[in-house]
């Protein structure tokens, strides 16, 4: 999907030892093993005990009228919930008491869908988050290779689409800044590759070899753009982003590691210590098997704050028919079985897609959705990446249904949903356990309200990025050009309707795509608007071009935003979420996607104390307040992992 970074840029967080997120400093890790050597180690010691009071507890599920302002963790469990007079009953001398000052004690928020491997990019590659003028772009990239000038290759993420004339980067940019190196950037939804010459020459990418794979367009799952000439432009869309993989270097175990852990004090320093990890894409084969390996190796030592249910991906270009994808999933379970030794990191999911993206024109929508020409003889079926393999969709799923496996599917447009659906309910007619919060749709930019129903009679969780939901430069200058009407873009990003129509709503930010941050998260959550904060970051505070407005009585027609263009509220309005909505999504919704909401997302007793005490009282802070929220303590089975100064 698509979105720019936020502010805090992983890689220079890490290099000022964190203290970027939150102006905090980040605990050491405490070397957490499995949860009986805990317990062991618990009672060797007499037990741990932290008696938190004088906060708003938001317990997520309980009694919300309770006004409980006090909460006891002992040995990684929450013991206690409720007054602060009830609480001190459990003091010791060595109890560690803390003031939360009023502010709101809430559930660590678990990530329904990231990537969690982008930590080593984030580390070790070129970061052009947040960046949108093409010199500006240059120049990191410049300050990159004086940096590191013994690399054989250049590679890195962040740029977008609307940075450019027709939302194509070309070769030539790139060739003024690194003529003698091949250079391969991932565009910052994942969706295509930016090269430069010495890229395609060592790829054999000329004239002749991009007729031929553009020729087989729907076999191949992408496109080599091409000028008016026929010669590649340095643009390579979808799954064309996969020829660069030969290039690209080889990140050794001990290096994944390194960059892991480090994101994971980044991650605790924001709230989130549950995720649902979307897969490695585009690192080659031998980083692939080197992330897994390190993510395993790291629970095992007990290295990981963090719990992770990852995945592998099922494609249906890359494969003729069912029987080699079983081929392929038979040596996945596997291999899943020797990684899932831990509760902290498992591989327990199958990740598919059912479309592609809208900003690259391969959203599977339904007829009348985009504008005259964006598609190849306004073919819409060209979009779908399952025609003719519709049998191997079902079947899929029904394989995750035998082996207890979860199916999370990538979903932009509205007939990618109807389709996905179909497969879902034929599949859970042979194994109905899928209803249990075991099929997920993630993004959901565009859904037919018709299939609302279904997806809670499925128990089908829809997964939305509230980052997303907002009015940017991406929807007057990439969406709306794509879209037959600005009515039909202004269906994007449901949410409210989805949570109304019994539907488990989760959160996610798709990072790489958007870097987490729990103020922007919660802030366009309840407003469907850009947070100031993240305006003044990519336009600037005195702008020229745009202006930023939460009045939805400003005009949106096209025709008066010309001159200064609004960053505002994204219709529809009444899909903006509550504050429990909101809270609910990022905590114990998102719990349920991962099958965790037995042990995480609410504070409840018994529950792991995964915890977290904010720097504010949402209930009564102002909604414009909402966009600097964030943590001053966080807490993963009771320890702490991440204390502001």
């Amino acid at each position: 999907m698509k979105r720019k970074l936020c502010a805090l840029l992983f890689a220079g967080a890490v290099a000022v030892g964190m203290t970027a997120c939150g102006g905090g400093k980040t605990a050491e890790t405490p070397g957490t093993t499995t949860e009986s050597q805990a317990e062991d180690d618990a009672s060797e010691e007499g037990g741990t005990l932290t008696i938190i009071t004088n906060g708003v507890v938001e317990q997520i599920e309980g009694d919300e009228e309770a006004g409980y302002t006090a909460v006891v963790l002992q040995d990684g469990k929450i013991v206690y919930v409720g007054d602060d007079e009830g609480a001190l009953e459990y003091k010791t001398d060595d109890a560690e008491l803390i003031d939360a000052g009023g502010n709101t004690i809430m559930p660590t928020m678990t990530e329904a869908h990231l990537h969690f491997y982008t930590g080593i990019s984030a580390k070790y590659e070129i970061d052009l988050a947040d960046i949108i003028a093409i010199e500006d772009m240059q120049d990191i990239i410049r300050e990159f290779i004086e940096t590191n000038p013994d690399l054989e290759e250049y590679v890195g993420t962040g740029w977008q689409v609307s940075s450019f004339d027709n939302g194509s980067p070309t070769k030539d940019i790139l060739d003024e800044v690194c003529p003698d190196k091949p250079m391969m950037l991932q565009e910052v939804d994942g969706h295509a590759y930016w090269v430069n010459s010495k890229a395609l020459e060592a790829l054999g990418i000329d004239k002749e070899y991009a007729k031929e794979y553009n020729d087989n367009y729907i076999q191949n799952g992408g496109r080599i753009v091409v000028d008016a000439e026929g010669e590649p432009t340095g643009h390579l869309k979808e799954a064309a982003g996969n020829l660069v993989t030969p290039l690209k270097p080889v990140y050794s175990v001990e290096q994944i590691k390194e960059a892991m852990l480090e994101q994971q004090d980044w991650f605790a320093s924001l709230g989130f210590t549950s995720f649902f990890d979307a897969g490695i894409l585009n690192m080659g084969p031998e980083t692939a098997e080197n992330y897994y390996t390190a993510m395993s190796e790291l629970a095992k030592e007990g290295k990981l704050n963090v719990r992770v249910h990852s995945s592998f991906w099922v494609q249906p270009y890359d494969f003729d028919n069912f029987e080699e994808c079983k081929e392929y999933m038979d040596e996945w379970l596997v291999k899943a079985e020797e990684l899932n030794e831990t509760e902290y990191f498992k591989v327990n999911t199958i990740k598919m897609m059912a479309d592609q993206v809208l900003e690259e024109g391969t959203a599977y929508m339904s007829e009348g959705m985009y504008a005259d020409g964006v598609l190849k003889n306004d073919d819409i079926e060209s979009n779908n990446i399952w025609s003719g393999k519709e049998d191997m969709l079902e079947k899929v799923i029904e394989y995750g249904g035998e082996h207890g496996l979860n199916i999370h599917i990538h979903e932009i447009g509205d007939a990618a949903a109807t389709m996905a659906l179909d497969a879902v309910e034929k599949a859970e007619e042979a194994y109905p356990e899928l209803k249990d919060d075991r099929v997920s749709l993630v993004h959901c930019q565009f859904i037919d309200r018709d299939d609302f129903p279904r997806m809670k009679e499925l128990g089908v969780s829809a997964i939305v990025a509230p980052y997303w939901a907002v009015i940017d430069d991406y929807y007057w200058s990439v969406y709306l050009p794509l879209m037959s009407s600005q009515e039909a873009l202004d269906t994007q990003y449901p949410m409210e309707s989805l949570e109304k129509a019994g539907i488990n709503v989760a959160f996610h930010s798709d990072y790489v795509v958007t870097k987490p941050d729990m103020g922007w998260l919660f802030y366009s959550a309840q407003t469907r608007v850009l947070p100031q904060k993240m305006f003044d970051l990519w336009y600037g505070e005195d702008s020229d071009e745009f202006y930023r407005s939460t009045d939805t009585s400003i005009s949106q027609k096209p025709e008066d935003n010309v001159d200064k263009i609004l960053i505002g509220p994204l219709k529809q309005w009444d899909e903006a979420l509550s504050l429990d909505e909101t809270l609910q999504a990022a905590t114990i919704n998102g719990a349920r996607t991962i099958n965790l909401d037995d042990k995480i997302g609410s504070i409840m007793e018994g529950k792991s104390a995964d915890i977290m005490i904010l720097n504010m009282n949402l209930r009564e802070a102002p909604i414009e307040e909402h966009e600097n929220v964030a943590p001053i303590r966080t807490f993963f089975e009771g320890r702490t992992v991440f204390e502001a100064e």
